[in-house]
């Protein structure tokens, strides 16, 4: 990966996946014809649709619908950034249903501009805000290398040890910034050894596939799990912290493991041992050592005080605050850091919840699972799940994996009433399993960046993942739900 790539790969962080692995793969392209194009298209073909199916319907439904149309066909098309769908959706909600020109009675909107206040917001930028800070100091970089190394140079150990690395990391620090560091760490050996050997294959396809998955493990590894998170708190079903780890941790080890012994199988390799150039981890110039005392406690206590909520009661949103507070009080971080930080995507999930809110007060999600209740027709709600699931990843190989929940979910909690929950955490978790393309995630395109990758080499792990991933969700989820009650 060149110095270009590898700045620009990091300087998208946290955006979300479509438009962030295109970003990596076309660097410098802005189609701004195409988009226009695509934007006029969209909203034609949204309006064309709703003036058609939406004659019988009430006008607070009419009027969601409308928005939820155009915000599908923007974030499958891109034709504007994800971000920017997320604050029209905030804009249309306010005019569409806190004015008297469309409704007789206006709502209250403030609902859907609360979302900005909601704990997943404060519990995203709190992580985002610990991550800019292991990223400034270096410290990602010394835990890298310090997990790494007891793994030695047998090929398979060595795999294994990046793999858990990178999920692990991908749990608490955005798995773009993982994959570009671990890339970073193997590039020259895969160079070295040439593409003829299969265990360069292995290492470029497993970090992508570790950073994607391990996102699973904790409600700030991925946007999507914000999502399920936030939905599942307004169907009265609220999860902490630590029992989204409960679920999602061995999901995600589970898969690392599946993964690595699926491509120890599929690339053997001749060699007995192997030397990574870790060096390449470490940057040339450090901050004092202050700022790396004060970013390993404030992240030490940040994430403990996380894992016990149940026992201390401490809201969730005053831990979120400790690294937000902590780092800028102390001047670890300044005005240019907190810049940097990847507000976009919080204005994208904040944009979320509120089409989610809508969609479910206007009664259109239940007008939505209605016209799909053959799904229920088998009175097997495994079968929905799965169904779903599918969909899910599906969607989230060819658009972004945050706006397909957005889109898939408040219409999927209609369809089961009662088992809300589950339905949050099973398509929260799915689609982190999309790995078929190089721009179903930024950390598959990364690798395929690289060069030393062919777009049928990320096809049998994209399908290994994206078809076990859900039985292993569903199952697992179902089992610790039935375990709990």
């Amino acid at each position: 990966m060149s110095e270009k790539e590898r700045n620009l790969s990091i300087k998208i962080g946290y955006r979300d996946s479509r438009r962030a692995a295109s970003r990596i793969l076309n660097p410098g392209k802005r189609f701004a014809l195409r988009r226009v194009l695509l934007f006029v298209a969209v909203t034609l073909a949204a309006v064309a649709i709703w003036n058609t199916v939406t004659v019988s319907l009430p006008p607070e439904q009419r009027a969601v619908l409308l928005l939820f149309l155009v915000a599908v066909g923007l974030w499958i098309t891109e034709a504007v950034p994800a971000f920017a769908v997320g604050l029209l959706i905030m804009g249309y909600l306010v005019f569409a249903l806190g004015t008297p020109l469309i409704m007789p009675e206006p709502w209250d909107v403030n609902p859907y501009l609360n979302t900005w206040s909601s704990p997943v917001i404060w519990l995203m930028l709190g992580g985002f805000f610990m991550a800019e800070g292991l990223s400034r100091t270096g410290l990602d970089r010394k835990l890298f290398s310090i997990a790494i190394k007891p793994a030695g140079t047998r090929p398979d150990r060595a795999l294994l040890a990046i793999m858990l690395t990178s999920a692990v990391a991908s749990m608490f620090i955005s798995n773009t910034s993982t994959a570009v560091l671990m890339v970073g760490a193997v590039l020259p050996l895969v160079r070295q050894m040439g593409s003829k050997e299969p265990f360069s294959k292995a290492l470029l396809i497993a970090i992508p596939v570790a950073a994607s998955v391990g996102g699973m493990g904790t409600i700030i590894g991925s946007a999507p799990n914000a999502i399920a998170a936030g939905v599942a708190a307004e169907a009265g079903e609220p999860i902490n912290f630590l029992e989204w780890m409960m679920l999602g941790v061995p999901i995600a080890i589970t898969l690392v493991v599946i993964a690595w012994f699926f491509l120890v199988k599929r690339y053997p390799t001749v060699l007995t041992d192997i030397k990574l150039d870790l060096d390449l981890l470490e940057e040339p110039e450090l901050p004092k050592a202050r700022d790396r005392i004060i970013v390993t406690v404030i992240s030490l206590t940040t994430v403990a005080l996380w894992m016990t909520t149940p026992f201390h009661g401490i809201h969730i949103v005053a831990i979120s605050l400790i690294p937000i507070v902590g780092l800028t009080m102390t001047q670890v971080m300044g005005a240019a850091h907190v810049r940097r930080l990847p507000w976009d995507t919080l204005m994208l999930v904040a944009g979320g919840l509120s089409l989610g809110s809508a969609v479910v007060d206007s009664g259109l999600a239940e007008n939505f699972a209605s016209h799909l209740g053959f799904l229920t027709g088998l009175n097997m709600d495994v079968v929905v799940f799965a169904g779903l699931a599918l969909i899910t990843i599906m969607l989230s190989n060819v658009m972004s994996n945050t706006a397909t929940v957005s889109i898939v979910l408040p219409v999927a909690v209609a369809l089961l009433p009662g088992r809300e929950l589950e339905m949050c955490l099973i398509l929260g978790l799915s689609a982190s399993c999309a790995l078929l393309l190089p721009v179903s995630t930024p950390p598959n395109a990364i690798a395929y960046a690289t060069g030393e990758l062919q777009t049928s080499d990320l096809r049998p792990g994209g399908i290994l993942i994206g078809l076990l991933g859900p039985m292993l969700i569903i199952s697992w989820v179902l089992f610790m739900i039935w375990l709990i009650n």
